[in-house]
């Protein structure tokens, strides 16, 4: 009987690799049974040699190699000695998924990195929508339905694809299980309900030396309540699922 010096699981006689979590075995010619009840060490020493080193699935050294390759410095694993295992194992692959990444982020953190995400979506989504009003205006002068037409669903898609991507990169930075979604609604919060009014309000003031409050119609509630905050929410949930499990 061959004891895997992984996870203290016996084997057969002349077994290459443990049954169980899936290492190479140094001695699959009954060596390794030697090695494991030889010195002096007995079954009770070996079980207690796989105890200090916590068990961790083939798939779950797949996900942590994922995961230390993908993310930057700063996070810490909820199962520290997992972690250690993990990264000495000797297993296979699965498609499992390992615990997620916890980042050492406060509050604090959090609102400095949703406000700057959320700028960087607005200022991506102002210069889209400025190129499509060119396109408008060129053909409403022009007399262009199907180019009006055009622009008017390009509005839409562009709103939709940016808010989206803005959501998703939020979430991918935050690193946090069940709570993707939220960070990508928020960030499509601040980019509609503040960065919006107040450069609107900016702009305005500086062209006409007037203080302008921007008002939300029913139609913009609407477009906001539908598209806007569902798509920030489905790209932030995206990145959850892509990135953690």
């Amino acid at each position: 009987m061959v004891v895997c010096p992984h996870c203290g699981a016996e084997n057969a006689e002349g077994s290459a690799f443990c049954s169980l979590c899936l290492a190479g075995l140094a001695a699959g010619n009954g060596n390794g049974a030697a090695s494991a009840h030889g010195n002096g060490a007995g079954p009770r020493d070996a079980g207690t040699q796989a105890a200090a080193q916590p068990y961790v699935s083939p798939g779950d050294y797949r996900a942590l190699a994922q995961e230390m390759a993908q993310q930057p410095g700063g996070y810490v694993y909820d199962a520290p000695p997992s972690h250690g295992a993990a990264a000495l194992h000797g297993g296979g692959y699965s498609g499992m998924r390992l615990t997620a990444l916890t980042p050492r982020i406060g509050k604090t953190e959090v609102a400095i990195m949703l406000l700057s995400y959320s700028f960087l979506t607005f200022l991506v989504l102002f210069v889209l929508r400025f190129l499509i009003g060119i396109l408008l205006l060129g053909a409403a002068f022009g007399g262009s339905e199907a180019g009006f037409n055009i622009g008017v669903a390009l509005l839409f898609i562009s709103d939709a694809l940016v808010l989206a991507v803005g959501g998703y990169t939020i979430s991918s930075r935050a690193m946090q299980r069940g709570r993707g979604w939220m960070f990508g609604t928020g960030c499509a919060a601040c980019v509609v309900f503040l960065w919006q009014p107040l450069v609107s309000l900016v702009l305005i003031l500086v062209m006409t030396g007037e203080v302008y409050v921007p008002l939300f119609t029913l139609a913009g509630l609407l477009f906001t309540l539908f598209l806007e905050l569902p798509m920030g929410a489905l790209g932030g949930w995206f990145a959850e699922k892509r990135l953690i499990g």
